[in-house]
């Protein structure tokens, strides 16, 4: 019996075309195979099949995807059932409570993983490199902290490989070395048969699951000119990193007994936070939290700590970490490590007692966005306070009406000094609200590429109330839309999958602030990273495994597609350069229509001639930037 995740295992190692050809008749043309599309009307064979590939494309209505997907969309099925669906085709008998570590492919790669976690401690421990005990010294890092965290060593001789050849039974080595190749610790030889090991003079660090099982290693760079800073197991079958809390194992009694834990980004913080006797501190993978992580933490305390890196990754790991948990009623608090970069460096230079009173005098998260949030010094207009009440309207929003939220908002109106009173700011509060849930169910319904991105909402009747002059209009401020994605961030997605070495030219920074929809920046960000990491050979599989993943359909649409019209042909660096420059521009200019759509719509509503008059020197100020980029 198979569990639901050897299930889809199996299903991805079965060629695509066998799995929808239980479904749907098609048949092999040269080195794919054809089919009449049954997601359209179609009267010619316009979808194409790649086993080499395992994704399938309609190159008329556009629909893509590997087989699973086919299955959910040509049966109208969920994921899990689709999975059901294909197992019961391919005689794979499913039971849903089967641990998938009695599976022997994962008992297998679990006796790699420890396997090579011992090697590398034994290299640290027992040989010492010179380049490992310097890292302890200029990391101040002491013996305690190397045993409880596992720290290791990867020798640059290829000693993993070496020890995988060596098991004595000829199948059970075979099956070894694949899955190592699988879970990306070994790859392949380039000149000549063989393998050589992943991680290579680097300090390593064993990544365990909540029970305390090797999933994966990340290692540290520690010679001069190594790249990349960091290198990650790749997500396989066994490592899935949305779902694993870095220290989890080690912290989890600590959480407990101090009711409260601190949440933080990279392995380095959670082992000194550790050292220093912050024991319930975990950390992220990267600034990844999955619901799965709310749910576990949330069961075991309600007091956060956010403590991520002070950069802007940092704080929108943070940002996301709150709005997860406030509608569930809890408030994290903002920890601020400055004048330092992130905790490491703080409890190195100021230590623990300076860290206890900072976390003692905390403010919340919530508090800490408000307090950025209102201007010094305090504008001197009522509408200009007004506008930036509304700014806090949108902080406060994930609370809903909880008193808190109101008692917040009053609290803001007073210290911009409004004299309202607080049945006025709580009814503008309440509208505003409701405004947010008009816009959501609008937006929902609306088609996808008219709508990239929700405008602002605009000043509610209530919040009218509070004064007697003409409410300013407030800026299209570009936000991570709740619609779907824009065309041009459809078409930068296609062609960054198409041609990943777009990734490595300087203008994918400036493009990855441009990017409005954050599904669409979290996926370019992934490219970014691990493209720098993986091998050309392995990229269709990364691509491929993205695809599993719940995402909107649009976007797994463009995923599948791109990953069909795959070349390993690259562009040269000026064609690069020309299409994202273009790329750039073409955002740009989504971003400012949208704009102007949304003041146009704010003029035709406005109160007063003054306001109209204002909002319209708003609408010739986009059009002049957009004649701009026009002419370039």
């Amino acid at each position: 019996m198979a569990s639901i995740e050897e299930a889809k295992m199996i299903i991805k190692d079965t060629p695509i075309s066998s799995v929808i050809g239980f479904y749907y008749p098609i048949s092999k043309r040269g080195a794919d195979f054809k089919g009449v599309c049954p997601f359209h009307k179609d009267t010619k064979p316009s979808m194409s099949v790649s086993d080499s590939k395992g994704v399938y494309k309609c190159f008329a209505c556009g629909a893509a995807g590997d087989s699973i997907k086919f299955v959910q969309d040509y049966k109208n099925l969920d994921f899990i059932e689709a999975v059901k669906d294909i197992a019961s085709q391919l005689s794979i008998p499913i039971d849903e409570f089967q641990k998938k570590e009695k599976n022997p492919k994962f008992e297998m790669g679990f006796r790699v993983l420890n396997g090579a976690n011992r090697l590398y401690k034994k290299v640290a421990n027992e040989l010492k490199p010179e380049q490992f005990t310097n890292f302890l010294k200029e990391r101040n890092l002491n013996n305690e902290s190397v045993t409880n965290f596992g720290l290791g060593y990867a020798p640059s001789n290829n000693a993993l490989t070496s020890y995988l050849n060596s098991i004595p039974n000829q199948k059970e080595k075979e099956f070894a070395i694949d899955l190592a190749k699988e879970m990306g610790i070994i790859r392949d030889s380039k000149h000549g048969p063989g393998q050589y090991d992943f991680f290579r003079d680097r300090v390593v660090f064993p990544i365990w699951d909540h029970s305390g099982q090797v999933r994966g290693f990340q290692a540290r760079a520690v010679l001069p000119d190594q790249k990349p800073k960091y290198m990650n197991s790749r997500e396989s079958f066994i490592f899935d990193k949305g779902n694993i809390l870095y220290g989890f194992n080690i912290a989890k009694p600590n959480i407990r007994q101090k009711d409260s834990v601190i949440v933080v980004e990279g392995n380095m913080d959670v082992v000194v936070l550790h050292q220093f006797g912050f024991t319930n501190s975990v950390g992220t993978m990267g600034v990844a939290f999955s619901e799965n992580s709310a749910r576990l933490l949330t069961n075991m305390t309600k007091n956060f700590f956010l403590g991520m890196d002070s950069d802007d990754a940092g704080l929108k790991g943070m940002e996301r970490i709150n709005e997860m948990l406030l509608p569930l009623g809890i408030l994290p608090k903002y920890l601020d490590f400055s004048p330092s970069k992130d905790p490491d460096e703080f409890l190195n230079e100021f230590g623990r007692l300076e860290l206890i009173e900072r976390m003692e005098k905390a403010p919340t998260f919530i508090d800490h966005k408000i307090g950025l949030t209102i201007p010094k010094p305090i504008p001197q207009t009522t509408d200009k306070k007004l506008e930036v009440l509304q700014s806090i309207f949108d902080i406060l929003s994930p609370l809903g009406e909880n008193l808190i939220a109101k008692e917040k908002a009053i609290s803001a109106g007073q210290s911009l000094g409004l004299q309202s009173s607080k049945e006025d700011i709580t009814d503008a509060y309440k509208k505003h609200l409701e405004q947010i849930k008009q816009k959501k169910s609008k937006f929902q319904k609306a088609k996808p590429v008219e709508q990239p991105h929700a405008p602002q909402p605009e000043p509610s009747d209530s919040m009218s109330k509070l004064s007697n002059q003409p409410v300013a209009v407030k800026k299209v401020i570009k936000k991570p839309t709740v619609g779907a994605p824009s065309k041009a961030e459809l078409m930068l997605l296609d062609q960054l999958i198409s041609n990943p070495e777009c990734l490595e030219d300087k203008q994918i920074t400036e493009i990855l602030d441009l990017i409005v929809h954050s599904d669409v920046k979290q996926i370019v960000q992934w490219l970014k990273n691990i493209y720098l990491e993986i091998d050309d050979a392995d990229y269709i599989n990364f691509i491929k495994s993205r695809l599993e993943l719940e995402m909107m359909p649009e976007i797994k649409n463009v995923i599948a597609s791109a990953l069909f019209n795959y070349e390993k042909v690259k562009l040269n660096k000026k064609i690069v350069e020309k299409l994202l420059n273009d790329f750039k521009t073409r955002l740009k200019t989504e971003v400012l229509k949208i704009e102007k759509k949304t003041l146009i719509s704010s003029q035709k509503e406005a109160l007063t001639q003054e306001e109209s008059l204002e909002i319209l020197k708003e609408i010739q100020k986009v059009e002049r930037q957009l004649l701009e980029l026009k002419k370039k």
